[in-house]
């Protein structure tokens, strides 16, 4: 009875045992299967490049030649006082002499009266033919006094009339002198224009009584004109040297070119900038078959500067507290920050940095930091290649 006992437990206790071994040899091969599987898990999955992406492109250095934008008003380079140079009655003048109206070189403007300066020559006229035969009298006496004295040995100038020969000369260069004047006189009771002339205005009329130098109206000289324009400081160091040619000068859908010639020598009280002048030859196109410049008209200048050499060209929107992020060859973020010698336009003018392996960015990251490790976005760009293949 005991017997059976023992033996009951031993095999009950022994079947137990082998089940323990079943599950601990199936646990360990899932636990195997398990390592084996995240194994090579982990072997196939790339890692994460978490570097924030930036769009970048080639530096622009260039030599680059300024452009000044400057304006001003046309206005004559030359006035002149309409005036006689002696007195008399307006008899005659010329339609042309308006307002407004433009007359050429050597016209006829206005007449005086010329009775009195014509009488005056007539006069001086006789004048010089009395001296004429004065002179002419004492000529005929001193060749007889020469024969009558010519055997004499202590003949003096008197007796040969020299002194009297002498007079009678200086009596015809008086008497031609006169009349020389007289003619001027006559010759200046016309008025004739300097030169290709707008009339700015008149104040006399036909039979006014003027004295002489009175003014009788004001022309501007059509040759050329001028254009004060403002320079302000910071454009100062760029203008070429004068005299500079090739200005454009640009009104309404019309170019005509003129020249910077010179400064006026002074500085505006109110603004501090410098003036400088822009000749323009022929502005109503007298002479030529361009459209005309009118005085008193706005006009726009581009003067062409000086040449700047290696210099970093970029849009004004990249630049941030005189400072522009470029891209060097290993991705790493770098923040530029430089001398702005110029701004023109949409875009600025900056020393280049040294290397030239650099790229400009154009986009970055939210918060970039100097030195930050990004990655270039070229995926739009391959897309655009393959559309534009496309």
């Amino acid at each position: 009875m005991g017997i059976n006992k023992n033996k009951s437990y031993f095999h009950i206790h022994t079947k137990r045992i082998a089940i323990l071994l079943v599950v601990l040899v199936t646990g360990g091969s899932a636990c195997a299967a398990l390592l084996k599987f995240g194994k090579k898990s982990a072997a196939i999955t790339p890692p994460v490049d978490t570097r924030p992406h930036v769009v970048a492109q080639p530096l622009n250095v260039v030599d680059y030649q300024t452009t000044l934008s400057l304006s001003g008003v046309l206005q004559p380079a030359e006035k002149t006082d309409v005036a006689f140079e002696l007195g008399g009655k307006v008899a005659w003048l010329n339609m042309k002499f308006i307002e407004g109206g433009i007359v050429k070189k050597g016209e006829v403007l206005a007449t005086l009266d010329p009775f009195d300066y014509e009488t005056e020559v007539k006069d001086k006229q006789a004048g010089v033919a009395l001296a004429q035969a004065q002179l002419s009298e004492e000529l005929a006496k001193a060749e007889v006094a020469k024969k009558e004295w010519a055997h004499t040995s202590n003949t003096t100038a008197l007796a040969l009339r020299k002194p009297q020969v002498a007079s009678a000369k200086a009596h015809l260069k008086a008497a031609q002198a006169s009349l020389d004047k007289a003619e001027q006189n006559l010759f200046r009771t016309k008025y004739y224009a300097p030169y290709d002339a707008l009339i700015l205005g008149r104040n006399t009329g036909l039979g006014q009584v003027v004295s002489k130098g009175q003014s009788l109206g004001q022309l501007a000289n059509l040759k050329y004109g001028e254009i004060h324009v403002p320079v302000a400081g910071f454009d100062r160091p760029f203008l070429p040297e004068l005299p500079a040619d090739n200005v454009k000068i640009s009104v309404d859908n019309f170019a005509r070119l003129g020249t910077l010639t010179r400064h006026i020598g002074r500085f505006s009280e109110r603004t501090r900038m410098a003036y400088y002048v822009i000749q323009i030859d022929d502005p109503y196109a007298l002479n030529n078959d361009k459209s005309p410049l009118y005085f008193g008209q706005f006009l726009e200048a581009s003067v062409s500067g000086i040449t700047l050499k290696n210099v970093l060209k970029t849009p004004q929107a990249q630049l941030k507290d005189n400072a522009v992020w470029l891209l060097s060859a290993n991705n790493e973020l770098i923040k530029y920050t430089t001398e702005v010698i110029r701004k023109e336009h949409d875009f600025v003018l900056l020393k280049a940095p040294s290397q030239d392996n650099y790229q400009l960015v154009t986009q970055l990251p939210e918060y970039p930091q100097n030195g930050m490790q990004v990655k270039l976005r070229t995926e739009r760009l391959q897309l655009a290649e393959k559309g534009d293949r496309q």
